[in-house]
């Protein structure tokens, strides 16, 4: 053990930039302390997990007590549709829906076959027909790179941190669609500021951006050279707002429709702002002010808008902020909206059924659900009898048990695979190229160790569980 740790810290004074590239492909494994090895996970028998490593010249036992974390260097893989699963403890599961009832639902996964999930751990069940153009993208800097020679942040525990007074501006690129689906969240203090710039040309300088702070949400576009705010909505004016130094979490959701000139934001499931442009009358937006300036002579008239296939975010925080679970997805139209505003069943009919399913354009179906043959739903009720493809379905809801009477989450682990799922579970071993543990929801689950592209240990430790809820803390 001893020989292990001394390793580790020996090996810790290389920095990342001078690892050999076989020892950058094969992963990172950090210990509770800070220091980091390139390595692979190889077998566990407890307490200790057996290390191998390009700089070892042979593999060596860790005590299991003293790792955080591991991350592979295998790719993610993005479904185009599938169905997503989401256990009340945050775990989540990715495949196509099999079967499902009252008391279970069978899942077939391309890691784990077709798994049985107790259904009164499941809190949510969704279908997603949104292409997913990137998902969890602050996991890694991959793909991205600095914009106007700025500081490229770090990147630590599935977060992208942006010290204070460093302005960090980051792009990419991929074929972006008229409509796009952007959601990430944000750790920050109340002197962020947050800009995103969807569909920017480099050649023509073309891109919609929205720029997000405490104080306000503005929406602008560049067309052809000319910059025009569209929409300003004021958030908070407090007095005094600028001393409260606390952290604070919000969650974006940003909806953009460049044909049809309609744009929605949502913080934290409240929407903030709707703008909805009106062509034939240049811009009309439902805010509190916009720039609707013409300009004079011969260059009056709509300047043309190319899209482009760059997308931007950049941060800057007086102290400090986190940027996760940045997703981008091909919008399929739907916009989110407070279910219990809608749902009046629930409030005035208590009898009324609750199995409920919520379909994309926002209607809700109550009735007795059932999956039929090729992945359709369908709803029957004293009223109706209506068989719907998945496509047109967000989420079924059957809240038949209540999240209090779970039994406590005893898992020490959590894994984090190749097609998007989360999983916690107590480790018991890995061996012959497996993963092994029980999950309270699934059972006994085996997992690939090809499948696994990050894994979180000793889930229960305070002070892990402590530098994991605040990124800020981290070492």
């Amino acid at each position: 053990m001893k020989q292990a740790i001394a390793l580790f810290l020996c090996s810790c004074v290389l920095p990342a930039a001078f690892l050999q590239p076989n020892a950058r492909a094969e992963g990172v494994i950090t210990l509770k302390s800070g220091e980091k090895l390139p390595g692979s996970m190889d077998t566990m028998n407890r307490p200790y997990l057996k290390v191998r490593s390009s700089i070892l010249s042979k593999p060596v036992d860790v005590h299991m007590e003293e790792l955080d974390e591991l991350f592979s260097s295998r790719p993610l893989e993005i479904p185009e549709q599938f169905s997503v699963i989401r256990l009340a403890n945050g775990d989540e599961f990715y495949g196509t829906l099999k079967a499902l009832d009252t008391e279970s639902l069978q899942l077939q996964t391309a890691w784990g076959g077709l798994l049985q999930i107790n259904r009164k751990h499941v809190r949510h069940i969704g279908f997603d027909s949104q292409k997913a153009y990137l998902r969890n993208a602050t996991e890694s800097l991959q793909g991205w790179k600095s914009s106007a020679n700025s500081m490229l942040p770090e990147c630590r525990n599935g977060y992208w941190l942006m010290r204070g007074s460093n302005n960090t501006e980051l792009k990419t690129s991929f074929p972006m669609p008229p409509r796009l689906h952007v959601q990430f969240s944000l750790y920050h203090t109340n002197t962020f500021r947050l800009n995103l710039s969807l569909w920017q040309d480099s050649e023509s300088g073309n891109g919609i951006n929205l720029d997000l702070s405490l104080e306000k949400a503005e929406l602008s576009k560049n067309s052809s050279g000319q910059y025009r705010t569209l929409g300003r909505v004021k958030r908070n004016t407090e007095r005094n707002w600028y001393a409260d130094k606390s952290v604070k979490r919000s969650d974006v959701h940003f909806y953009a429709d460049t044909e049809k000139g309609n744009y929605y934001l949502y913080i934290n499931g409240a929407q903030v702002a709707r703008w909805e442009e009106v062509k034939e009358m240049g811009a009309t937006f439902e805010n509190e002010s916009g720039d609707n300036e013409r300009e004079e002579g011969e260059n009056a008239g709509e300047h043309e808008f190319k899209p482009g296939n760059t997308l931007a975010l950049g941060g800057y925080d007086s102290l400090n902020m986190a940027v996760f679970h940045l997703n981008v997805f091909d919008w399929n139209g739907a916009i989110p909206h407070l279910e219990e505003e809608l749902d009046i069943i629930s409030r005035y009919a208590p009898n009324a059924p609750r199995d409920k399913a919520l379909l994309v354009n926002g209607d809700v179906l109550r009735g007795a659900i059932s999956l039929q043959e090729e992945g359709a739903i369908r709803i029957k009720s004293d009223h109706y009898d209506v068989t719907i493809p998945t496509a047109k379905v967000r989420v079924l809801d059957q809240k038949g048990h209540e999240e209090k009477n779970l039994p406590e989450d005893s898992s020490d682990t959590r894994v984090f695979l190749t097609d998007q799922s989360v999983l916690s579970l107590a480790l018991e071993t890995i061996r012959n190229g497996f993963m092994e543990g029980h999950s309270s929801a699934v059972g006994k689950v085996r997992i690939p160790l090809k499948s696994v592209r990050k894994v979180q240990f000793n889930l229960q430790n305070p002070e892990l569980r402590n530098q994991r809820k605040t990124p800020f803390q981290s070492k």
